[in-house]
Formats: structure tokens, sequence, C-alpha cells
């Protein structure tokens, strides 16, 4: 009690959650077959565990295009900090990019060309080189962004601190957090960005071979479990446009 302070947590013998429970099992076990693969230990005691708790999976709030807009215009473009927040913000939901790997990118990263940003292998989840793609938009946005940094600050960076460096993923969090309070939404997160950038592209059309490379994620059963959750509204507005009678009529 007097290192750790457990009296002082708000969730102090409040029920675990399933999801809870499942990530402790699955740290430990990563934990654990380091400890064994290296030889600290003789036996490695998550071995024979292979379970997981069931839980229903819980889709990210959607954020709505009055309340994406509403939040895109509360930043206060005069402030350096601010305008590249928005940048970020824009680009996060037009390429569905993890927050962490957005925040590495450089300049040299970036062909302005084609529309295209080379995440680097050292920067993504899975340690694999990457291609993203950004809309005529937003290519509008990083060449007015792109001039305004290089009046203010000299940085490889794409997106930097006041100093140069380049922004942690815990501060942009905070910011992110303190913007859509101002706005009205609650529980936000960056995560949903790419959240909604890939409900968005399936709603639009797009296929899920197609959505699981841009997203970088290891296979498709990866990302039909963590995005596939559309809700009946969304059902029936795709559905309508490839209704097979309403086809068959129009010939």
């Amino acid at each position: 009690k007097s290192i750790n302070f457990p009296q002082n947590r708000k969730d102090l013998n409040k029920p675990v959650s399933e999801t809870t429970v499942n990530n402790y099992l699955r740290n430990m076990k990563v934990f654990f077959n380091y400890m064994h693969s290296n030889h600290y230990i003789k036996t490695n005691p998550f071995q024979r565990i292979k379970r997981k708790l069931n839980n229903d999976h819980k889709p990210v709030d959607f954020i709505s295009d009055d309340d994406f807009k509403k939040l895109i215009k509360s930043f206060d473009m005069s402030k350096f900090h601010e305008y590249r927040d928005s940048t970020i913000t824009q680009l996060l939901i037009d390429t569905g990019m993890r927050i962490g790997e957005c925040l590495l990118i450089k300049i040299d990263d970036i062909d302005m060309t084609r529309r295209a940003i080379y995440l680097q292998p050292d920067n993504t989840k899975g340690k694999k080189g990457r291609t993203v793609f950004y809309s005529d938009e937003m290519g509008k946005i990083m060449k007015k962004w792109l001039q305004f940094k290089d009046r203010y600050r000299d940085s490889d960076f794409l997106f930097c601190t006041n100093k140069g460096k380049s922004l942690l993923v815990n501060n942009f969090e905070a910011n992110f957090r303190r913007y859509t309070t101002n706005v009205g939404l609650k529980k936000s997160h960056p995560h949903q960005l790419r959240n909604n950038f890939a409900r968005r592209f399936l709603l639009n059309g797009g296929d899920i071979f197609t959505l699981s490379r841009i997203l970088g994620h290891s296979s498709v059963t990866v990302t039909e479990k963590a995005y596939l959750d559309l809700d009946d509204e969304d059902l029936r507005v795709n559905y309508a446009p490839h209704s097979p009678l309403t086809k068959i009529m129009k010939k």
C-alpha cells in the first residue's frame, strides 16, 4: 500500500471486464514465453493456458459528419499546435493510420504527386513497411500545413513539437480528448478516427481485402473482427444500391 497506493484507484473493488482479463492473460503469456525462451525459467506456467474469456466486441462510437465538421471548426488555426493537431485529425480519418504511425512520418516519406505516404517498417505495429494514400482534399490541406510549418519550425518530422521533435502519442491523445470534450463529444480517442475510416470505407463500397491491406493487418480475419460492426441502418443503406430485383427490373 505504501508503494502502489491501490486505495487511490477509482476502480478498486469494482468488477473486472472480460476484455481486461483477456488483456492480462495475453500480456502475462507474452512475458512468460519470453522468460522461458531465454532460459530464465525452466517451465512455462502459461504453456497450457489456451482459452480466453468470451466477450462481445463493442464497436467504437461513430463520429457523425456534423460532429466531425464541428470538431474541425473548433481548432484555432492561428496557434501552431492546434493547426498541427487539426491536420493530424483530418489525415487520420482520411488514411486509417494508427496515431503512432502518423506522428513518426518524416517529410521524405511523403510523395505529394501520388498523394502517398510510406510508413517505415520500424514505425508500424507489425514492423512491415506499407503505403497509405490520401485524398485530393487532404492534399490541399497538407500543402498549406507544410507551408505554415516550414515558416515557423525547422524539422524533418511532418508533425513536430515546438522544439522540432516528434510529437508523442500520449500528448496528442490528451490534446484530442480536450478538443472533443470542448465540442461535446465524450469518451473520444484518436483510434476512433481509424475506426471511422474503416467503417466509412466499407459503407462507400470499399472491399474488406483492400481495407485490410490499407490498415496493415496481418490477415482479413483481424480486420473483420475489429471493424465489421455495421449496424442495421448501415446494412440497409449499403444494401439499397445492390438490390438484385431493382437491377433486374431496370434492364
